[in-house]
């Protein structure tokens, strides 16, 4: 008899328990498929860049200068959209990196500490941004076809370790959330499982979840990484639009 998805997952995350384990989430997926019964947070449109709508962003110095900069730009709305673009910002360490513009999306990294900021976005799956369950966030991000993914980071295992909502500021899209996660992901060079924790801020607008995920090792996250990713996330802002 086919087992039930629950049992699926007991059965095979267990190389680091706790942890949701890729390989065996996609056995659950395809157990589900067969038996006709594929749960709404498994099926999670992947998480990928929310494209610019301008050529490229404003990148500007604050106060103390050589700390932080802010980023400040313009993203393009899904097919269908109230508005056709909002407004987005916000803060990250001076010494970080953009890259990837060629590919329209928002990335930056620090070559030194490995501190990595995505903007993402995906649909949400027909439930509004407070009542996605929280697992639907990892499952987005961590998407084999997810943005994450196809920037080459093979993703081991993961997990999301609380979820609250928060109060948006002034002028902001009024649906506003903060995620914790915690993943590991094996480096290409020598095949070793690396941890890594993040902080996934999102906004909702008409039915679109836009993520900023900043994430830092786990060796250095206590050491002053937690900080300055929470520090980029509190920063993050979704604009209304039009």
């Amino acid at each position: 008899p086919m087992l039930s998805p629950i049992l699926l997952i007991a059965a095979a995350a267990t190389r680091r328990p706790g942890l949701l384990n890729r390989r065996a989430m996609l056995s659950v997926t395809t157990a589900a498929a067969v038996a006709g019964r594929v749960a709404p947070s498994l099926a999670a449109e992947p998480a990928t860049f929310a494209q610019r709508f301008s050529v490229s962003g404003n990148i500007s110095p604050l106060p103390p200068l050589g700390q932080y900069s802010r980023y400040e730009d313009q993203l393009s709305t899904p097919k269908g959209s109230k508005a056709l673009s909002l407004p987005v910002r916000f803060d990250f360490p001076q010494q970080l990196l953009q890259i990837g513009r060629s590919l329209g999306g928002i990335q930056f990294v620090d070559g030194s500490s490995g501190l990595k900021i995505y903007v993402l976005r995906a649909s949400l799956p027909g439930t509004s941004l407070a009542e996605t369950p929280k697992k639907w966030f990892g499952e987005a991000i961590f998407s084999p076809d997810g943005q994450i993914a196809r920037e080459g980071v093979e993703i081991d295992a993961y997990k999301v370790t609380s979820a609250k909502e928060l109060e948006a500021p002034a002028g902001a899209a009024e649906a506003r959330r903060r995620l914790a996660l915690k993943y590991t992901v094996i480096t290409p060079a020598n095949q070793r499982a690396t941890d890594r924790f993040a902080f996934v801020d999102a906004y909702e607008v008409d039915g679109i979840a836009y993520l900023l995920v900043a994430s830092g090792g786990a060796t250095k996250w206590e050491g002053g990484e937690k900080e300055r990713c929470e520090r980029v996330a509190d920063s993050f802002f979704i604009g209304r639009g039009a």
